[in-house]
């Protein structure tokens, strides 16, 4: 279990690294596009084993899409890598920061569409 949590650490820092390198303009247009692709297959409905079968069809995305991610990371050129990586080692330090923020914002929407259901359906049985 130990190794799965490690793996899945080192997965995200890579999939936050390709992102990164995904708005370098040096970095190739192919790897560009694969890591599109492989986003893609990540949310589309359609897979190699479907999703409807418990278990086999999650582990088909958890299998293709961080292998494809660890690909891709051998196909960057070194500079933009290295620059991915720090841009990631500066934004993983600000994390929690922007997760608070994120929070705030999403709790301001739901508090938002709260009050303006309750307005709506008062205005309709109140009148």
């Amino acid at each position: 279990m130990n190794r799965f949590l490690m793996f899945l650490q080192i997965f995200r820092h890579d999939f936050l690294v390709m992102l990164i390198a995904l708005r370098n303009k040096h970095t190739p247009a192919s790897v560009k596009g694969l890591l599109v692709v492989a986003l893609l297959y990540l949310v589309s409905p359609v897979d190699l084993i479907p999703d409807t079968i418990p278990l086999l069809g999650i582990a088909d995305d958890a299998v293709i899409v961080p292998a494809a991610v660890c690909g891709l990371m051998k196909l960057l050129p070194p500079a933009v890598r290295d620059d991915s990586e720090e841009k990631a080692r500066h934004l993983t330090q600000r994390a929690p920061i922007i997760v608070l923020l994120v929070s705030l914002l999403v709790l301001a929407w739901v508090i938002l569409v709260c009050w303006g259901l309750y307005t709506f359906l008062h205005w309709i049985f109140v009148g």
